[in-house]
């Protein structure tokens, strides 16, 4: 957080920095949309196949509703309905 402030609010051009960060942070989330393992297969978050390709598309929904975990909010949010499909056969129980 230290580094953040002096980034962005103590130099002279924290507005390029505030909007690079925001850049960086929309293209993590679309990076991470497209690779379910990251989190999930890494120990970061609930390992997916253990879930149902129902399941996983059943709560990506309830995400793209704005309901549920943030970051889990934005990534589905930019996932069309074919590529959460995709992802949940992809990643479920087999």
């Amino acid at each position: 957080m230290f580094l953040y402030y002096n980034i962005t609010l103590n130099h002279k051009k924290g507005a390029f920095m505030k909007k690079l960060l925001a850049v960086l942070a929309v293209a993590g989330f679309a990076f991470a949309g497209q690779n379910c393992a990251m989190c999930h297969n890494g120990g970061m978050a609930k390992k997916l196949d253990t879930l149902t390709p129902a399941q996983i598309e059943a709560k990506m929904k309830e995400f793209k509703a704005g309901k549920g975990n943030q970051m889990m909010v934005n990534i589905a949010k930019q996932m069309s309905e074919k590529e959460i499909k995709a992802d949940a056969e992809k990643y479920g129980k087999k």
